[in-house]
């Protein structure tokens, strides 16, 4: 085990301003709120000492952007030389945030519909010659709006300008996070989002992975430190046990939902994947 994560999530917020019938927001309680600006920067000082090539991720049930202080936390983050990587609906395309995007390591547009693809291709056409930003756009299978505009990008010479387009199988049937019946009978591996990934919720509560939408109802960040809660018993006992009953239903181990990839070279040459389950 890592003596601390190498991804760390610090959701902004869990509210979005888009209502997709594929995400499992539909299921779960614990939609509002805003993570405390203090709380916040707490976390990012603790992985400055701890982790600093630490991979962040501000964003996991909601629209980062939503959160009133996000240009304030972000550039923070920035200035600390943390690798930050960013998920978007690509609706709140201000200046100000725009300019934050392009300083990002990563950043990978959610398209959902045609506002968020407009903004996504005129980001990436205005895209400034200093700006290091790996740029993604991501769609799901199911989705109207992905029949309209993925083939507009995959068969693209350069796709489109981003450096890679990505196909996501649906992550959830009914509620039941990452179960798309897959063949349970495939050997199952140890999940690698118990050995790398820590999540903290908008309320300062954490969670086992990304894909486990319920937080945890015993520890808060509030009162404890990231290097805490990640050896902390509850962490222990679900990486020990694990597949219990929540993970058992999963299948982001298995590699299969994350679809299809196409990447881009240095030399524009593109490279199509297609995940098959792992074995």
């Amino acid at each position: 085990m890592r003596n601390f994560p190498k991804r760390i999530v610090l959701e902004l917020t869990p509210i979005c301003n888009l209502s997709c019938p594929m995400c499992p927001r539909h299921y779960i309680k614990d939609t509002d709120g805003f993570m405390d600006v203090n709380l916040f920067k707490k976390l990012v000082d603790e992985i400055v000492i701890e982790s600093p090539d630490a991979i962040i991720l501000p964003f996991w049930r909601g629209e980062s952007c939503m959160h009133p202080n996000f240009v304030e936390l972000i550039d923070y983050t920035l200035q600390r030389n943390l690798r930050v990587h960013l998920s978007t609906n690509g609706h709140y395309m201000n200046r100000d945030n725009i300019e934050l995007f392009y300083r990002c390591e990563f950043v990978t547009f959610s398209l959902h519909d045609n506002r968020g693809y407009k903004n996504a291709i005129k980001f990436i056409s205005n895209k400034p010659e200093n700006s290091y930003c790996t740029t993604q756009v991501s769609f799901v299978n199911s989705e109207k709006t992905t029949q309209k505009f993925l083939k507009k990008c995959t068969s693209s010479q350069d796709l489109k300008g981003f450096d890679s387009i990505r196909l996501y199988h649906d992550h959830t049937i009914d509620g039941e996070f990452g179960n798309s019946n897959i063949d349970s009978s495939q050997n199952r591996t140890f999940c690698p989002k118990l050995e790398h990934t820590f999540v903290v919720s908008a309320d300062g509560q954490y969670s086992r992975c990304n894909h486990i939408w319920e937080p945890e109802t015993h520890g808060n960040l509030y009162k404890s430190t990231i290097k805490e809660i990640w050896k902390n018993k509850r962490m222990n006992e679900i990486r020990e046990q694990y597949p219990d009953n929540k993970c058992i239903s999963c299948d982001q181990w298995s590699g299969y939902t994350n679809g299809e990839v196409w990447i881009k070279s240095k030399d524009n040459k593109v490279t199509h994947t297609i995940y098959t389950i792992t074995k």
